[in-house]
């Protein structure tokens, strides 16, 4: 039977990432993604403009009715939306026994913010704690610790609770490296060769495949390093569909 993936997050009408892209993994990968839309984001290929947060209410009423019939096996959780989605996401989340992946997207790399100090310090203080795992880039884990250097974000978030980190994307010695972070244990790396161009919605596949990974019963490690070589792979797939980042 297929793995069933709970996705929240964001609509982006690219097509590129948020629950598009999660969805479309989800389909390659064998399993059937579930789908709650946090926000409607403004934005193309090139950047993003605006965010408009869907209503809570509605939300929650979605989510309590597919999980009346259907059994999420992992959760992955990207863009919040908002403080009051966040609010229902983690009455939700401290009942669920599955695997779940928080990708904590503040923004795009190219345009406005999503999410408000607010909204952004409950995602951080109440959500990521909860989490099995969380996907920052380098960025994210910055601005989500307040501190200067990852070494120092990386205790910060151990002090939250938070076990297993995955800082992704980092660019060194012209290849893409992923570092684990796991229970104060020395960081594991997972190396992939730097493509040229620039490619839209990659921290979006990450997680998602993560968290497919983590469905189909495969070990952290594991389904890090899978997930790091594979979405190394689906780039070479992206395309120039508009006039900016590559799209899958």
């Amino acid at each position: 039977m297929k793995k069933k993936i709970l996705i929240i997050g964001g609509h982006d009408p690219s097509g590129g990432a948020g629950v598009m892209m999660d969805a479309n993994i989800c389909r390659l990968n064998e399993c059937h993604p579930l789908t709650l839309i946090t926000t409607e984001t403004v934005q193309n290929s090139k950047r993003s403009k605006d965010n408009f947060p869907a209503n809570e209410k509605v939300f929650k009423k979605q989510l309590d009715f597919i999980l009346e019939d259907i059994k999420p096996d992992a959760i992955k959780i990207g863009l919040i939306g908002s403080y009051e989605i966040a609010r229902e996401i983690k009455s939700f989340l401290v009942k669920t026994k599955v695997p779940v992946v928080i990708d904590p997207v503040i923004g795009p790399t190219s345009g406005k913010s999503f999410l408000n100090n607010k909204a952004i310090e409950f995602m951080r203080d109440e959500l990521i704690p909860i989490a099995s795992i969380v996907t920052p880039n380098e960025e994210e884990l910055l601005k989500l610790s307040n501190k200067k250097n990852i070494e120092n974000s990386i205790e910060f978030f151990y002090k939250l609770g938070i076990k297993n980190i995955f800082v992704t994307g980092k660019i060194k010695n012209n290849k893409i490296v992923n570092y684990l972070f796991t229970d104060g244990s020395d960081p594991l790396q997972f190396k992939n060769h730097l493509l040229k161009g620039y490619f839209h919605g990659t921290g979006c596949m990450l997680s998602s495949l993560l968290t497919i990974f983590l469905a189909k019963k495969f070990s952290v490690v594991d389904s890090c390093k899978k997930a790091s070589y594979e979405t190394n792979s689906y780039l070479k797939l992206f395309e120039n569909i508009g006039e900016g980042q590559k799209l899958l």
